[in-house]
């Protein structure tokens, strides 16, 4: 059995279960589940939110099952002191900390329990299309539908800016400056016509002020109205314009991973964090700046 440990945000848990899809298919005769069960003591974000959102099919991995193959997840602070003062299990296997794609992840036999990010194309890109399947949401409301027919239909880019939280984080504050949405919105005007800017954030307020005077000769959308647990309708929207600029946010990653048009640009910062060494990967057609 192989059980994959799905944790954090709405884009953390898409990487999480992409991984576990693509287990699925170099698997095909073991046994796949989930645990969600660091949930049940998560006060961040949305809780858990694949099943509510996605036709999602995993099973959940009993109490049991996980405690055969790694340390049961009881609560964060034993879940921390576990791994750090407790012999490593071989069946457990741990994300690199400087986020290197490993290919350990389709060679270990047996039983092997995932715990990750696991935020790295290369470890689904053969299974895209099922992908993309499965990430498209259930239920999208009218007034995001409309604005998505018109996205698709303009020559639109999105630009998804996360402030709130990032501003003082040390691991991923200071590297999605102004200067980087300037530079990115010179360079796609540069190589693209661009007609519409389609404007997303947890401070729209800030964009606005920062952000509106080097839009000024496009039409530009705002979207203000996603909160709470509709936020993921602003990945389905970034995913229907035609280019996206993204943030080091897993949550615009996807925005701009789900976007289906064939000739679109992407363009995300080259540094994702401030993690020594990171090796973290981009897709090797997104523009770095």
């Amino acid at each position: 059995m192989k059980i994959v440990k799905i944790l954090g945000g709405l884009g953390n848990q898409m990487f999480q279960y992409a991984l576990y899809l693509a287990l699925k298919e170099h698997f095909p005769d073991e046994e796949i589940k989930i645990d969600t069960s660091c949930f049940c003591a998560y006060p961040l974000h949305n809780g858990y939110e694949l099943n509510k959102l996605f036709h999602i099919d995993a099973k959940e991995a009993s109490f049991i099952e996980k405690a055969k193959i790694a340390y049961p997840y009881l609560n964060y602070r034993f879940w921390q002191i576990a791994k750090r003062i407790l012999p490593k299990r071989k069946s457990m296997l741990t994300e690199p900390k400087n986020e290197e794609f490993t290919t350990s992840v389709f060679t270990q036999n047996g039983n092997c329990y995932y715990d990750g990010y696991w935020q790295n194309e290369r470890y689904f890109k053969d299974i895209r299309n099922k992908v993309l399947a499965t990430f498209c949401p259930i239920t999208v409301s009218e007034k995001n539908m409309e604005y998505g027919k018109l996205l698709k239909n303009k020559k639109s880019v999105s630009i998804h800016v996360r402030r709130g939280d990032y501003i003082n984080n040390t691991l991923y504050g200071n590297i999605c400056t102004k200067d980087y949405y300037l530079k990115a919105i010179e360079r796609i005007k540069e190589i693209k016509e661009i007609d519409t800017f389609c404007v997303f954030s947890n401070d729209i307020m800030w964009c606005k002020e920062n952000l509106s005077s080097f839009l000024n000769e496009c039409n530009v959308i705002y979207v203000d109205w996603n909160h709470g647990k509709n936020s993921y309708q602003d990945i389905y929207l970034m995913s229907q314009c035609n280019n996206n600029i993204i943030a080091n946010s897993s949550f615009s990653w996807w925005g701009a991973w789900l976007n289906q048009n064939i000739d679109k640009m992407v363009i995300c910062p080259k540094k994702w964090n401030n993690i020594p060494n990171s090796l973290f990967e981009m897709p090797d057609d997104w523009i770095k700046i």
